[in-house]
Order: structure tokens, then sequence, then C-alpha cells
């Protein structure tokens, strides 16, 4: 059995998924690893030029030498590039996809969007969390970033998660929100950012703790 320990969230926009991702991973002593950073490793100019490896953030990480083994496997024409010179984005998906698969055995880690946990979802020792809220916990959020009027940010928001539903139901053929792919469903808006990291962490010390204590 892989005694790697893989958390992998999915949120909705405003929720503060990904900050709850990054304060977890640093409360376990792992890495989070984002879309952004996906984003980064996915793109072909990036990889051929190896200009990636002088990003402070993706340089030095199992995913830069995950990603960067995988490319070489593979010839120019088939490498992904977000320009879409090279792959379609079902490629693209499928070279995330092997990227995700390699990370899971490398090391322990949070894995935020990118349909994880649907690519996981029967590997051992990996744990799926939804992270959610109500739509006005989401708005106060998502003003702090976004200088809009109430009317144009619940567009924003809702423009956002059906994005994400239809992007995750296009990859794997189920819902987004299918409660049958999460071991967990937190509203962060109750919670709070540390009440929800507190809340992961101990079920993780119920189901997996032989794990973290290694």
């Amino acid at each position: 059995m892989d005694e790697k320990l893989v958390i992998t969230i999915n949120r909705q926009y405003g929720s503060g998924g990904l900050k709850i991702g990054k304060r977890l991973a640093e409360e376990l002593g792992i890495t989070c690893y984002d879309s952004e950073m996906f984003r980064v490793v996915s793109s072909n100019s990036n990889m051929h030029k190896d200009s990636i490896a002088g990003d402070s953030i993706i340089s030095g990480t199992m995913l830069f030498d995950v990603a960067k083994n995988i490319y070489d496997e593979h010839p120019d024409e088939e490498l992904p590039d977000l320009n879409g010179n090279f792959l379609s984005m079902e490629n693209l998906f499928q070279y995330q996809t092997d990227i995700i698969k390699e990370l899971a055995k490398k090391e322990s880690c949070v894995i935020v969007g990118r349909c994880s946990n649907y690519i996981l979802h029967d590997r051992p020792n990996t744990l799926s969390v939804f992270i959610h809220a109500s739509l006005e916990h989401r708005l106060k959020r998502a003003s702090s970033v976004h200088n809009m009027d109430k009317d144009e940010l619940t567009r924003l928001l809702y423009s956002k998660d059906n994005h994400k539903e239809e992007y995750y139901k296009h990859y794997t053929g189920v819902e987004w929100k299918d409660a049958s792919f999460y071991d967990l469903s937190i509203d962060s808006g109750k919670l709070g950012i540390s009440g929800s990291v507190k809340e992961i962490v101990d079920y993780i010390k119920m189901k997996y703790g032989n794990l973290i204590e290694k």
C-alpha cells in the first residue's frame, strides 16, 4: 500500500479553498500544488526552454521534477502548449493527469483543483475535500479582491463556478459536487479558514495518523 498521503481539494470560487489548502500543507509540513503551478508546468515554451527552473515557486519542488520527466518522454509534436500550438485540451488534461498520478507516488502533498479527486479516487491514502460557502460569504471574500458592485461580483462567482462544473463534467463524466467523490464537505463560511483546516487535520489524525507521524 502506498504510504504517501494526498489531500485533494475542490472548492467554490470565493470559499477560501486555496487558502485552506496552503494552510493545511503548512500544518502537515508538506507541499501544496495549485492550478497556477500546474499551468506553469503545462506550457511547452516554459519546459522547452527550461525557463521554469528560474521560477522560485516551482523550482526545487517534486512537481518540477515530475513534469520535466514526463515532458522529456514525449516527442516535440506531442507536448502541451497553453497557446494551442501542440495539444488539444484533452491531451493537455491527460498530461496533467499523468503529473498528478506520478506526484501521488512520490510524496505526500495537497493538490488543489485539476479534477485531482476524481483522478485519484481509487488510490489508497487519498483524502478528498470539497470546500463551499454561502453566496453572501463568498461575495464578502471576493469583494476584497475585485472592485465590482454586488451584481457584477455575483455574476463573476456564478461564472467561475459554472466553468469549474463544465470543466469537471467534461473530463470526468460526473458532477463536480457529487458527494460520492468526496470524503469531506466543509462550509468554510461557518468554520472559517482556521476552523476548516482544523476539521481536516482532525479527520486526518483519526484516519491517517500513522502516515503523518512518519
